[in-house]
């Protein structure tokens, strides 16, 4: 009952949006000024300099369109298979007669634009017209109709159901941000109207007030959506935020919260610096060291509170908060512009690392370690006290102490804070240079015939590998599910061919979109199979879910956590093969603007991707057009600035934090109607004990 209520809700809004919002916009300048057609034959005229045009068929569209959406809307009220396959017919015929309207608003505007040419014009004018609000709802209702309806058939159901779990508190958490964030879009950007122009009713300023929010988010979204070189830079964004994500992701399944990527990231990047700066070799080795190293870096500085938790119980929120701030200081020791520091801070530094080479030999004494182990919290707190006395001792003053220029063989020359580049052979192939465009020979956009049967093939193998078991039990078994999959990999190869895609020119931007993204969906898809493919996995998330019960099962809680943390950690020292090894930044160096602020976007990846890898992909993508939109939007508008993607991450985050504040009826709606069935037959009691874990 509430999807059909919140379709026929958003059927009914659709309804009034056909009269009150902007169908289409007929001209949008510099300064989010625009001409805007609302249905019927309605323009009004932001600019002050915009000609109308005659656009045909506008009646019809109005009418079949609020035919459509009453019977939407209406079919909420009916049962069984007719609800779903008059969802189904009137999904089709609205986004059907949207498309034709649109196209025939396309087509007067493009036979202007010649015209306006023609005549000696020396740019066309109506630029960036297209659809407005009330036509997008038109699209979003029908095909949400569609997708609803499309329960008809039997075989889509339980499919359908799935999804719609799965994604019901995300996509109501986003709706609602925004919601949200609309209001304060609509409080900061005022109407921008041309030289001359007066807003001079009610019904004006409501539609100046619509196209504006309209316009917004559009922007927002179409800058990375509506252009290759958008994408891409999207994906350049999406690329760190799949490896925090999974940082954080897989912590929250072994129970851990681990805020601590900003920390790891750093370390991974100084490994990945150090190998790709001072260790010598063929591409062939130093490339997959130096991402090995970024590994390592981030792993390590994971396993350190993952073991503190394990040994001494203390919260691993703290200790990553804590390790994040000795990170940011180590990379800003390595990389300082002016490397003079004070005697007493170096002599504190020398015993820092005297005592900690002296707690790895004396941990190599198992006679040593045996007595230690007998009272950790005693043996911490004495190694504590020792530590700092020992701090506070060396950095007394002492007579003669002058500032000493500490010559670091990492950072670079001159006052830039930045390591020396990687070599060559540590560096991930960019994406022009992939297809042999050198970017220094010719800047800019280049065309390039591009062979995107390729790609498809194992995309295409592996989808057969995962789908083909539930097509036919036949497939079930290994060896004919890999001919099924190699099958249709041929076929879709073949089908490229035919359409002329494996050759098929395309303009390619300068991007710095590189390799880090395919070791990034390597590491998701590793993670998926570690966690819910394994019985390493099955035991972690036995900890995270219950870890008395786990514990009771066998399971080592200790080592588990430790192993966690150290998983955690490596995903998120990975990023720094985007930004060291990719050269994601200016150039192949470590910088101090390392974006560490990447590390904390990650907690509202894992938790808006659900904490699946799948998930956090996606969300990462989420996140990576929006922060990409937020440019433009600073750009286009002149009182909107990228803290409004900002406000609206955070309050993703929040309202997924409050579970979109849906009730527990309709999360848990399978199991209601389950108790219902089994109430009805008289298998269960008529009360229940409701669990709002």
């Amino acid at each position: 009952m509430n999807e059909r209520l919140a379709l026929a809700m958003l059927a009914l809004l659709a309804i009034l949006s056909l009269w009150i919002a902007p169908w289409a916009a007929l001209n949008r300048e510099t300064g989010a000024r625009s001409a805007v057609v609302l249905l019927p034959e309605r323009i009004v005229d932001f600019t002050g300099r915009t000609e109308p045009l005659a656009i045909p068929g506008q009646l019809t569209v109005l009418i079949v369109s609020v035919i459509a959406l009453l019977a939407i809307a209406g079919a909420a009220g009916l049962r069984g298979r007719s609800r779903y396959w008059l969802w189904l017919l009137a999904g089709i015929v609205l986004i059907a007669i949207t498309a034709y309207g649109l196209a025939l608003f396309g087509e007067v505007v493009r036979a202007a634009q010649q015209a306006a040419l023609e005549a000696g014009a020396r740019r066309p004018p109506y630029q960036r017209s297209g659809m407005a609000l009330s036509a997008f709802l038109s699209y979003a209702v029908g095909g949400l109709a569609i997708l609803l309806g499309l329960r008809v058939f039997a075989g889509l159901g339980a499919i359908l159901d799935r999804l719609f779990r799965s994604v019901m508190v995300p996509a109501t958490s986003i709706a609602l941000a925004l919601l949200a964030t609309g209001v304060v879009i609509l409080v900061l950007q005022p109407t921008a109207v041309g030289r001359g122009v007066e807003i001079t009713s009610t019904w004006m300023y409501l539609i100046g007030r619509l196209d504006t929010l309209w316009y917004a988010y559009q922007t927002l979204f179409a800058s990375s959506l509506g252009s290759l070189a958008g994408f891409l830079e999207a994906l350049t964004f999406t690329t760190p935020l799949i490896f925090t994500g999974l940082a954080v992701a897989f912590g929250f399944r072994a129970g851990l919260f681990n805020i601590g990527a900003p920390g790891q990231m750093i370390m991974g990047a100084i490994g990945a610096m150090l190998v790709g700066v001072f260790v010598p070799g063929p591409r062939v080795v130093i490339l997959p060291l130096a991402v090995l190293a970024a590994a390592i870096g981030g792993g390590l500085w994971g396993a350190i509170p993952g073991w503190l938790k394990a040994r001494f119980g203390a919260h691993e929120v703290i200790n990553t908060i804590l390790m994040n701030f000795i990170a940011a200081a180590l990379l800003l020791f390595v990389l300082s512009a002016e490397q003079v520091f004070t005697a007493p801070a170096l002599r504190m530094v020398v015993v820092v690392l005297i005592l900690a080479a002296l707690a790895v030999v004396l941990s190599l004494i198992r006679p040593l370690r045996l007595v230690l182990a007998k009272a950790p919290r005693l043996t911490l707190a004495l190694a504590g006290v020792l530590l700092l006395i020992a701090m506070v001792v060396s950095g007394l003053p002492r007579p003669g102490d002058a500032p000493i220029n500490l010559d670091l063989p990492i950072k670079a020359p001159g006052l830039d804070p930045k390591s020396h580049e990687i070599a060559p052979e540590a560096r991930f192939t960019q994406l022009p240079a992939l297809l042999g465009i050198d970017l220094s020979v010719s800047p800019g956009v280049n065309v390039v015939a591009i062979n995107y049967g390729l790609p498809a093939v194992p995309l295409l193998a592996l989808l057969g590998f995962l789908v083909g078991p539930r097509v036919s039990s036949q497939l079930r078994r290994f060896w004919p599910r890999a001919a099924a999959s190699l099958g249709l990999a041929a076929a879709g190869y073949l089908l490229f061919w035919t359409l002329g895609w494996t050759a098929l020119p395309t303009a390619i931007p300068p991007t710095k979109l590189n390799g880090s993204f395919i070791i990034a969906l390597l590491a998701a898809a590793l993670v998926y199979l570690l966690l819910w493919r394994t019985k390493w996995g099955y035991e972690l998330r036995a900890v995270g879910v219950s870890p008395k019960a786990a514990e009771y099962g066998g399971v080592n809680i200790a080592r588990n956590i430790v192993l966690a943390m150290t998983i955690a950690g490596a995903l998120a020292g990975l990023s720094a093969t985007h930004y060291v090894m990719g050269g994601a930044l200016e150039d192949y160096s470590l910088r101090q603007a390392l974006p560490t602020d990447d590390g904390f976007t990650g907690i509202a990846v894992a938790l808006l991707g659900g904490t699946t890898p799948g998930g956090v992909i996606l969300a990462a993508f989420l996140f990576g057009v929006l922060q990409n939109g937020g440019l433009a939007l600073n750009v286009t508008f002149s009182d909107l600035t990228r803290d409004v993607v900002s406000m609206m991450l955070a309050l993703v985050v929040l309202f997924i934090a409050a579970k979109g504040f849906l009730s527990e009826s309709v999360l848990n709606a399978r199991r209601e109607a389950l108790l219902e069935a089994e109430r009805a037959a008289g298998q269960a009691p008529a009360t229940r004990e409701v669990n709002h874990g």
